[in-house]
């Protein structure tokens, strides 16, 4: 006798029902779908014990004529796609023809119906899938699908639902969702206890305060923008500093469909990388369009996931959307300080400064420096090409610089170039110290501020009131006081001088190469962006089912490779250039604070100074963050002191 058994239609729908009917919330979103689908304006929505005793999803749309009630309750019966090349232009939220009789299997439903120009309504019970009652019935044009004792006969599912405030949770999402995604629609949620959500419909932004009411939809940037490629974006994302613990506020809509997509999640993520702190999640709702044959709905029954055909056109727009949205954000923010012009003697002590901070090095006195020979005179500009660092960031020791007035260090170099078969001078082309900073602070306070640095502290146009707690500056402009973090502010100017600063002209030969095996897709955009890692000083290899790195750029050498390749592949849906300040942002990151300035450090008024000359960027504002996106400047301005002393209401 054989061993493979026929199943019957009974057993494989409720198999089938295990794909689409996860929980009470599948349940409403299917119905409330069909109801959308049917186009109904107006849905209400009704539940018991979360749903697991009872729900009832009602509508005002074109119903369903008598000849098609049982028809819909069929498996793989659907008015919405008869030919399989329907799916490249589908429009409508159901087509599978799975929902009804998946529902019907596992549950006890009552259909009640009146179709448009229809004399009465019709009514059809069934229980397990099986139809046990059909009559005439009354009601306004529209359907009502009554769902009852949800997996009654598989006890297998039904001791996997959560209590019922639990399961009334996960409705309460869903229909949120469908509220984003329909946002002219008129729906609500009542449960036994009264009303849980009304929205009355109107645009993206009334849903978004019927959804979320506790939160601050000025806080919430627009985002529209239609990309070359044609991909339009739109929605609102919250402001960098306004986010969640969670992404539970994070809502993607592709053609009016709900879905979890992570090409759209990865580019969010990146446009905010620079401006978030862990653990915190950008707030966004963002509605994409794209044409229907360049989209495929047909990757899951709860249909829920969906396929580009061009992700990295998608990705992009998504990115540039809401990095553009971001940015214009911060271009309208302004903090008061003059604009530094071309050519000013100001901007050309600014370049000798930087140049003189990266041009000398110096070392503990009396001690072996890890860079080479140390000699009390420095050698000359002839002499001092590329100086070698081992990223161990050796911060001079003041109390001797001012004994010896500094010490300069004779560059070592360890090997040959590449060409000559040997070892590249390994030199990191920055330093994670700040000379300048040191410099000043050996200095004496009383020293004449006039002719410090060539008038650099010129840039500054405010009054420094102080420091307090030896953390935070406390500085005064017209009617805005700036409480700025010194750590973050000083991270930030040393982040900006290390990228800025940031070279890969020599190349590390590897003792033992890295052999990767990657996959599939991960081999595709390696041998792609091929070309652009042997232009930063990488020497790469293909060969049959591996790549073999035998040389990295002098920066790479300091951090982990697996880390590295992490960075890489996070790039890897964008198909912009790979640039090194993007793969190399974490070691920097790390550099720049371990170097700065550390909260409870007493600072005298020309190291504040310092800070802020070097802290405003080229457009004369204040940075928002640093690097990790911790807050670095907090603005009050006269009016805000006057709400709090209830001077004003």
């Amino acid at each position: 006798m054989g061993k493979i058994n026929i199943l019957q239609p009974s057993v494989f729908n409720m198999i089938s029902a295990g794909e689409v009917v996860e929980r009470p919330a599948s349940v409403v979103k299917e119905l409330v779908e069909n109801s959308i689908d049917a186009g109904a304006t107006e849905i209400s929505v009704t539940v018991e014990e979360g749903g697991i005793r009872r729900i009832v999803v009602s509508d005002n749309g074109t119903g369903i004529l008598k000849e098609d009630m049982r028809a819909a309750f069929l498996p793989h019966a659907t008015s919405k796609l008869a030919e399989i090349s329907d799916l490249d232009t589908i429009a409508t939220l159901g087509f599978r023809g799975e929902a009804l009789a998946s529902i019907a299997s596992v549950s006890e439903v009552t259909m009640v119906s009146r179709a448009d120009g229809a004399d009465c309504a019709e009514r059809l019970v069934l229980k397990g899938g099986k139809v046990i009652d059909e009559c005439a019935d009354s009601r306004a044009k529209g359907t009502s699908v009554t769902v009852e004792n949800l997996f009654f006969n598989t006890p297998a599912r039904l001791k996997f639902l959560k209590k019922p405030s639990v399961e009334q949770g996960h409705v309460a999402d869903a229909v949120e969702k469908i509220i984003l995604a329909e946002p002219s629609l008129k729906i609500s949620l009542h449960s036994e206890k009264g009303t849980l959500i009304e929205h009355n419909g109107g645009d993206l932004k009334d849903a978004l305060g019927a959804v979320y009411p506790d939160l601050d939809l000025a806080r919430f940037l627009e985002v529209d923008r239609v990309s070359s490629s044609g991909v339009r974006v739109k929605g609102y994302i919250s402001e960098v500093d306004y986010t969640a613990p969670t992404r539970s506020r994070q809502t993607v809509i592709v053609n009016g469909r709900t879905v979890v997509n992570d090409t759209v999640t990865a580019a969010v993520d990146k446009a905010y990388r620079e401006y978030l702190v862990k653990r915190t999640f950008p707030m966004y709702v963002l509605d994409i369009v794209v044409p229907f044959e360049e989209v495929d709905v047909n990757v899951h029954p709860a249909k829920t996931e969906v396929r580009f055909r061009n992700k990295n056109a998608v990705f992009g727009a998504v990115f540039r959307a809401v990095e553009d949205a971001v940015n214009a954000s911060f271009g309208q923010e302004k903090h008061g300080f003059d604009r530094i012009e071309p050519g000013d003697a100001v901007e050309r002590e600014r370049y000798e400064q930087t140049s003189m901070d990266t041009a000398e090095l110096y070392s503990w006195q009396g001690s072996p420096s890890p860079y080479g020979d140390v000699s009390p005179t420095g050698p000359s500009e002839e002499e001092l090409p590329h100086p070698v660092y081992d990223g161990r960031g050796y911060a001079p020791d003041i109390s001797s610089l001012r004994k010896a007035g500094g010490v300069s260090v004779r560059p070592q170099y360890r090997g040959r170039s590449v060409a000559d078969s040997g070892i590249s001078p390994y030199a990191m082309p920055y330093s994670n110290t700040d000379e300048a900073f040191l410099r000043i602070s050996s200095e004496p306070d009383d020293t004449d501020l006039a002719n410090s640095l060539n008038n650099k502290f010129r840039l500054f146009d405010g009054t420094v009131v102080g420091q307090v707690f030896d953390t935070y500056l406390i500085v005064e402009r017209a009617n805005v006081v700036y409480v700025i973090d010194q750590h973050a502010a000083h991270e930030r100017i040393l982040y900006e001088k290390l990228s800025a600063s940031l070279s890969s002209e020599y190349s590390q030969l590897l003792l033992i190469p890295h052999k990767l095996r990657l996959s599939g897709e991960e081999g595709e955009y390696f041998e792609k962006i091929m070309p652009s890692l042997n232009a930063m000083g990488f020497s790469i290899e293909k060969n049959p089912g591996n790549f073999m790195v035998y040389a990295v750029p002098a920066p790479v050498v300091r951090m982990d490779f697996n880390r590295f390749l992490a960075e890489l592949f996070s790039h890897m849906l964008d198909d912009g250039e790979v640039k090194m300040t993007d793969l190399l942002k974490d070691v920097i990151c790390r550099d720049a604070c371990r170097a700065a300035i550390k909260g409870g450090e007493h600072l005298t008024k020309r190291q504040i100074e310092y800070v802020l000359s070097n802290l405003i960027d080229e457009k004369g504002d204040l940075p928002q963050k640093c690097p990790h996106g911790r807050p670095a400047v907090v603005a009050l301005t006269k009016r805000d002191f006057e709400k709090m002393f209830m001077r004003i209401v």
